[in-house]
This record gives C-alpha cells, sequence and structure tokens, in this order.
C-alpha cells in the first residue's frame, strides 16, 4: 500500500512556493527594466549577435597540447 509523508510534503510545498516567489520577483524585475526602457522612449533593441541563433560561429581551438 503507497504511504504518504505528510511533513515531507509539507516541506516540498514550502520549497516550491519560495522558489516560485523568486521567480516572481525576478520577472518583476524584468518587467521594471522593459517598462525603464519603454518611459526612455525605446521601442526596439538591436542585439549585435541572436541569443537564440548560432550564427555559424568558428569553434574555438583549444590551447592545450593534447586536448581531450
Amino acid at each position: 500500500m503507497p504511504v504518504i509523508n505528510i511533513e515531507e510534503n509539507i516541506k516540498e510545498i514550502y520549497r516550491k512556493m519560495r522558489e516560485m516567489s523568486i521567480e516572481l520577483h525576478r520577472l518583476e524585475g524584468v518587467v521594471k527594466t522593459f517598462e525603464g526602457f519603454k518611459k526612455g522612449g525605446l521601442t526596439t533593441i538591436d542585439l549585435p549577435n541572436d541569443p537564440n541563433h548560432d550564427n555559424n560561429q568558428p569553434e574555438l581551438e583549444s590551447l592545450q597540447e593534447n586536448p581531450e
């Protein structure tokens, strides 16, 4: 018969709530940053490289004599 540990469930739920709270605060900070950009008159931001695209960058060579 399956057994549920009540104390462990309570601890796990509190842990998840703390993680969610941290994530919520992080997102609030990001929103405030973008609202500041908007208030400053920005409508777009030009990035030098698309972080979601490889951009066909060459692979760096190792400086080690015998790289693994």
